[in-house]
């Protein structure tokens, strides 16, 4: 999985959604200043401390400037035609809405955005400067991380996360959600809830967080096969389906096996070598095994693929299979 720029929040405020990024995110990078890392709860510090799920972002005086104007050209979009643009948001007006000084109650830090954006938001009456940075409307401040996250994404080549639906129509609108990730992203919640016994609300964050920590290569396995199987997500493959193809895997790897032209006799010693000891998906480790059966080394390369792919479809399943303890 690529890189994922967190936003609009330094962390998030579901334990919920925590839990499922542990158990399937590779890593995600929330935007903090260097200076506002205090700001963060003492139960997202053990996160940080005890997983390597979480890595900490600088905002750049780049990236801070580029999206101050980004956001500065959609904030006069949406009040230049405040009627076709605010259903975005669930309002009807969302200019009066945001000028009304009582819903200024969202601290923007200084660290993210450049001058400009406190001129225009005293200019346009939308927000009031304070020591940290700006207090402004929720919708407002939302439209502007949302463009510092695209902006961060871009620098990091990374693709960018919230956890906040409630403005769906305008991330869709604005393009950042990108459909085979967000299927994907899908696809793996519908996985882990068929899977544990019980809700996943009911479970101790800490178990959740020792449960990553011992099967750490398995979700990356997983992660490799719901990537590749990303278009048939994309057609709407069940998850039973998906879980279905990892109780056939070990006949699976035995068409892969005749497939590379090694003959049907080597199959039996070749999968057992392959459950029994990691070290046989090291290409010396296969050469010296098939010449000693006799075989003609033509395609290691493909066999080594083969088996490569197998062991981690293979850790794939032990995951799935894990998974279930988690009642």
């Amino acid at each position: 999985m690529e890189p994922l720029i967190y936003y609009p929040r330094f962390e998030p405020p579901s334990e919920n959604w925590l839990k499922f990024a542990l158990l399937y995110f590779e890593e995600f990078r929330p935007i903090v200043p260097y200076d506002r890392r205090d700001h963060l709860s003492d139960s997202f510090r053990r996160i940080m401390d005890n997983t390597d799920l979480v890595s900490l972002i600088e905002p750049t005086y780049q990236d801070g400037n580029q999206a101050t104007v980004d956001a500065i050209l959609e904030a006069e979009s949406i009040m230049s035609h405040p009627y076709l643009r605010s259903p975005q948001f669930r309002s009807i007006n969302l200019t009066r809405d945001w000028r009304n000084p009582d819903n200024w109650r969202f601290l923007l830090y200084r660290e993210k955005f450049s001058m400009d954006w406190i001129i225009f938001c005293e200019e346009q009456r939308i927000g009031r400067q304070v020591d940290g940075g700006i207090m402004i409307p929720e919708e407002l401040a939302f439209v502007y991380m949302t463009y510092l996250a695209k902006r961060v994404g871009f620098r990091e080549n990374a693709a960018i996360v919230t956890d906040d639906d409630k403005f769906d129509e305008f991330t869709n609108f604005s393009n950042v959600r990108r459909m085979p990730f967000e299927r994907t992203q899908n696809f793996a919640k519908g996985l882990i809830n068929l899977l544990i016994p019980r809700n996943l609300a009911s479970i101790p964050i800490q178990r959740i967080i020792a449960f990553r920590n011992d099967n750490r290569e398995r979700i990356r396995a997983f992660n490799a096969e719901l990537n590749r199987m990303q278009e048939l997500i994309g057609q709407g493959n069940a998850e039973q389906r998906f879980i279905d193809r990892y109780n056939h895997i070990y006949s699976e790897m035995t068409e892969e096996v005749i497939a590379t032209g090694v003959g049907v006799l080597a199959i039996p010693f070749i999968g057992y070598l392959l459950i029994h000891n990691h070290a046989t998906t090291t290409p010396e480790y296969i050469k010296e095994s098939l010449a000693a059966m006799g075989a003609i080394w033509l395609g290691k390369c493909a066999l080594h693929k083969a088996l490569k792919d197998t062991q981690t479809r293979r850790y794939c399943k032990k995951y799935l299979t894990n998974l279930r303890s988690l009642g």
